[in-house]
């Protein structure tokens, strides 16, 4: 048998197990794998901003782990919810990331949808959900550049401001996880990368193997940062060199020596002493049966700072980011509606420790954003006295605290925290020196 005839039966096999493969993911819908697979099909890809949502598309959608399921709508315009814009109507637009395009509820329960009918200088608008996940500062502008050019009498746009899209958790930073803007400025460099993703992103769509395949190789990337962070560390505890990772990415030129030795490594990992039970502590039977009373102390795992930082301490905003941020006001202004930007706590450290007189440096990132919005002349919403309401007690008397408003491991609003958002969001909205 001659090259070209191994070859092609080669191809052949390699066509047919391929083929398997697929049918063979179809047919067992794994509940992981149908998760993402659900996820990807409602999303389309955009020219401008890579994502949008599939307009149309309906899907039933379950965690795989049961944290969250509910009904993922999209309207004609590719805009989360059943509903469609409604020619004439005042409308007030939700523009930002996952967390306002409603992950882990309905389409019903999401806080944008839960705005709409919401009374604003007389008049009732129509709340429209122009988030869609893995948005950064570059993707906000651009959606709203393009949806609000196909809506008329647009009153309001509430910008949501994410965390993510300028700053990184240090845990995270340190598993090689960039800022959206930082990603963004690498693929803005990239003349390229336009064409491979909508290469990539297609081919995942149609194929579940490939995505499949995809999935696979993202997990390992994150597996193999986090297993060098953990094998640099223990390296770094012996003695043996200093873990660079360690310093996430402050740039020093003077050596650092490593953090432990041989001795104290030693004696943490095997000789560890017994920890006594505390006989005296001071629980009556009263917050042994109902629990912590509000505010809720903070977990041992949750560092606080007495005070925040002098804005002058804190770095700058990135140039990617500032350039869009700034777009968005201009566009505003060519556009004639009012730029809301929203700080909304998402991270729980900050609030655990501004519930209980204390700072959390996660917080930094709504103050370097605020100052650049405020100096601007643009008033900035922020949520941290509505925080306290996050504890308390239900009309059953069950007691709920701030981890019943967010899914856990994951980050995004519950159905409660959802209608947290929104009734404080509308208490906010009327405010008389907003002047909406």
């Amino acid at each position: 048998m001659d090259f070209a005839k191994k070859s092609f039966f080669g191809l052949v096999f390699l066509i047919l197990i391929f083929l398997g493969t697929e049918a063979g993911l179809v047919l067992l819908r794994s509940p992981s794998l149908q998760y993402y697979r659900d996820l990807k099909l409602i999303h389309s890809f955009h020219p401008d901003y890579y994502v949008a949502l599939e307009p149309g598309e309906s899907k039933y959608v379950s965690h795989f782990a049961g944290k969250w399921e509910g009904q993922f709508s999209i309207n004609s315009l590719g805009l989360r919810g059943k509903e469609e814009p409604i020619p004439g109507k005042p409308k007030l637009l939700c523009l930002g990331d996952s967390l306002v395009m409603g992950f882990g509820v309905g389409d019903s329960d999401t806080f944008c949808q839960l705005l709409d009918g919401i009374e604003l200088k007389g008049e009732v608008r129509q709340a429209l959900n122009l988030g869609v996940d893995a948005y950064g500062s570059r993707g906000s502008y651009y959606r709203l550049k393009d949806i609000s050019a196909k809506l008329d009498n647009v009153k309001e746009v509430l910008f949501f401001i994410s965390p993510n899209d300028f700053d990184m958790p240090e845990a995270l930073a340190k598993k090689g996880i960039l800022p959206d803007d930082q990603t963004d400025a690498i693929r803005e460099k990239d003349p390229n990368y336009a064409r491979n993703f909508k290469l990539q992103f297609i081919l995942t769509r149609i194929s579940y193997t490939l995505q499949a395949l995809k999935l696979a190789y993202e997990q390992i990337q994150v597996t193999f940062a986090v297993t060098k962070l953990s094998v640099c560390k223990e390296l770094d505890s012996v003695g043996f060199y200093r873990c660079r990772l360690l310093d996430g990415d402050q740039i020093s030129t003077e050596s650092k020596q490593a953090s432990g030795n041989v001795v104290s490594y030693f004696e943490s990992s095997f000789f560890r002493s017994v920890k006594k039970p505390n006989c005296d502590s001071d629980i009556t039977p009263t917050s042994a049966v109902f629990g912590a009373m509000c505010p809720e102390p903070v977990p041992a795992h949750v560092s606080c700072v007495d005070s925040a930082p002098s804005f002058e301490t804190l770095p700058v905003l990135p140039e990617l980011t500032q350039e869009y941020y700034q777009k968005m006001i201009d566009l505003a202004k060519e556009r004639g509606f009012k730029l809301v930007p929203v700080i909304l706590p998402i991270q729980i450290e900050e609030i655990y420790c501004y519930n209980n007189g204390k700072y959390h440096p996660l917080e930094n990132y709504a103050t370097r954003a605020s100052a650049f919005f405020e100096k601007r002349g643009v008033k900035v919403l922020r949520f941290k006295k509505e925080t306290g309401s996050m504890c308390g007690f239900d009309q059953n008397g069950k007691k709920f605290g701030i981890l019943d408003h967010y899914i856990p491991e994951d980050g995004h609003f519950t159905k409660r925290g959802n209608i947290w958002a929104a009734d404080s969001l509308k208490a906010k909205l009327k405010e008389t020196d907003l002047a909406l």
